[in-house]
């Protein structure tokens, strides 16, 4: 389903002041990122100070960051800066730097700023980058249990969903708890989730479904630190593409 995560454009001086503003004031988490000879170098820093008069704003690097920051800074003239809360993306030219570990950036004429919503949610287009697996029973009409291991559908750190065939929906006529493997770049990792929803989808033009399926959706009930971290930093390497066409 293509274009389910759009980004709009802002190009309001003030209103991208007082993101920034904002994401100082909070000490917002703030990634700097860059393709460097065909590899993604990522760092994260913080916001310290803002020059409206010079429209620029100062980053230094979080702590255990400053080698990937200078890495990434380096000899380029611009990065990408992406902020999380604010589900905003956007590129910046660099002015200068003030050794050792602060650097000047220009406020950007515009910005890129996802959809709001309470969790940054994405519709995974290539359904192989992202595999959640977990064992389901039942007990009526007999005592029965199944392994499945599926592709998602879609994802945020408050849960996610997948798509069931009709034989496999017995398996989820309620609202119980599962134990769910989430498989992220070849690393597993551990959560717990509750089944919220089944809907039965017919295949149409949009969706690319070749048959009728059910789309269960779930809520994580228990996420730890690690897992909601590389579930942020999954979508984040996902949607950061769209931002070189919202550059253009």
């Amino acid at each position: 389903m293509k274009g389910s995560n759009k980004l709009k454009k802002v190009n309001d001086f003030a209103v991208i002041l007082n993101l920034l503003s904002g994401a100082r004031d909070k000490n917002s988490e703030i990634y700097v990122w860059k393709l460097i000879s065909d590899k993604k170098h990522l760092s994260q820093v913080r916001i310290e100070s803002i020059r409206k008069a010079r429209k620029d704003f100062a980053i230094v690097p979080c702590d255990g960051s400053e080698r990937n920051l200078m890495d990434i800074i380096g000899a380029s003239k611009s990065v990408d800066i992406y902020v999380p809360e604010y589900c905003l993306l956007f590129r910046t030219a660099i002015r200068s730097s003030d050794p050792p570990f602060r650097y000047y950036l220009e406020i950007p004429e515009f910005v890129a700023q996802l959809e709001r919503r309470k969790n940054l949610r994405l519709v995974i287009e290539n359904p192989s980058d992202l595999k959640i697996s977990f064992t389901k029973k039942i007990d009526n009409p007999r005592p029965l249990s199944q392994y499945f291991h599926k592709d998602c559908y879609d994802v945020s750190v408050g849960g996610f969903s997948f798509y069931i065939s009709k034989m496999e929906t017995k398996f989820f006529n309620d609202n119980n708890s599962i134990d769910v493997v989430i498989k992220i770049d070849n690393v597993s990792l551990k959560a717990k989730a509750q089944i919220i929803t089944k809907a039965e989808i017919e295949p149409d033009e949009f969706n690319g479904l070749s048959y009728k399926v059910w789309r269960i959706g779930c809520m994580f009930t228990e996420i730890d630190h690690l897992v909601r971290k590389s579930i942020e930093k999954f979508i984040f390497e996902r949607i950061k593409e769209d931002q070189y066409v919202i550059n253009e």
